[in-house]
């Protein structure tokens, strides 16, 4: 039996807080990085000041391919967690990701948590993130555009997530006619749309599906990093309910193999998160074929223990990490770099 539901804001101020306990991520599905290797190159014919990690997002340039994905969600602390994030994005040049702005839809008092990435973020992309399942239930587009017109968004992320809502006390795991709605949102919201998982992964069926409606851009989210269902499993009291959650702390498809399976695809721009918890990973995600790499945990993580200027930090050592690894295989430019199969090799 389902508890009552309670207040959204409050449901996501639990979530981020669990996030931080170690023991929500998977113990045995592991990303798939270390299952792959980097060809070093002994004779690079370039220097390391040749190096260029920038790249352009959605008609701005970033000095990395990188994203703070979705953590936020209108809680009483959002708006301070979306200043410090919007403060180090927009000193490091990197895409935000907020987390879901259904908060702002349903109380407006609530976007000024919203608004303010834009304030201190005013040079990067901001990519606003509504969830399925509430577009199943149907969506006013106006009120919607409204919204993102407020916060400032650069484009519109749309999370899959039928296990989180399944097991979720307060979920509503209704998905009949999300494709359509989504085919919608395409043709009635002004900005680039990108589909994304929560940390179970986009299978290479689904992806296929979503580009035959125009969709082009994905965050393969995929398992290995955060467990979802052990964060739901947390906070359900109904001892059948969490029973059932206990069966589902391994499912997903891992990153790795989202990417690979993706890549053979024409025509998809991709993100890689799930995950992502070094430079080394991520250099990986993006020499694999993705256009962006993008974590949530590692960076909340930094905030938590060192502030904004541990946050900082850790963002430029992933950047350095990524060009000394281009360096050691020979490659100047991200378009030399990634998806580029003679440097990178399985190894199992």
């Amino acid at each position: 039996m389902r508890e009552p539901v309670k207040n959204i804001g409050n449901r996501k101020k639990e979530h981020l807080q669990i996030a931080f306990d170690e023991s929500m991520r998977y113990q045995t599905t592991k990303t798939g990085f270390d299952h792959y290797r980097f060809v070093h190159n002994a004779l690079p014919e370039m220097n390391l000041t040749d190096v260029d990690t920038s790249t352009e997002f959605f008609g701005c340039k970033l000095q990395l391919p990188l994203m703070f994905t979705a953590m936020s969600g209108g809680e009483r602390d959002g708006k301070r967690l979306n200043k410090d994030l919007a403060i180090v994005a927009n000193a490091e040049k990197i895409a935000l990701g907020l987390g879901s702005i259904r908060p702002a839809l349903e109380n407006p008092r609530c976007i000024a948590s919203y608004r303010v990435s834009r304030e201190f973020a005013p040079d990067v992309p901001i990519i606003a993130n509504i969830g399925a399942a509430q577009l199943s239930l149907g969506i006013d587009t106006v009120k919607l555009n409204h919204v993102m017109e407020e916060i400032g968004a650069t484009a519109l992320s749309i999370h899959l997530n039928p296990l989180q809502e399944a097991l979720q006390p307060e979920g509503h795991a209704a998905f009949r006619g999300v494709s359509r709605a989504i085919e919608i949102l395409k043709e009635t919201v002004p900005l680039p749309i990108i589909v994304k998982e929560v940390g179970f992964g986009l299978s290479c069926e689904v992806i296929k599906r979503l580009q035959k409606i125009g969709v082009e851009w994905f965050d393969v989210a995929g398992s290995g990093g955060t467990s979802w269902a052990r964060i739901e499993h947390k906070r359900i009291e109904n001892e059948f309910d969490r029973k059932t959650a206990e069966d589902f702390f391994e499912w997903g498809n891992p990153t790795t193999d989202c990417i690979v399976e993706a890549m053979k695809l024409k025509g998809v721009h991709l993100i890689a998160s799930g995950g992502i918890l070094n430079g080394i990973d991520f250099s990986k995600a993006i020499a694999l074929g993705a256009e962006l790499g993008g974590s949530a945990a590692v960076f909340l993580h930094a905030l938590r223990d060192k502030g904004v200027e541990g946050l900082g930090e850790t963002i430029r050592h992933f950047k350095e990490t990524l060009r000394l690894t281009m360096f050691c295989t020979g490659c100047k430019t991200l378009a030399d770099f990634s998806g580029n199969q003679k440097i990178v090799r399985k190894i199992d």
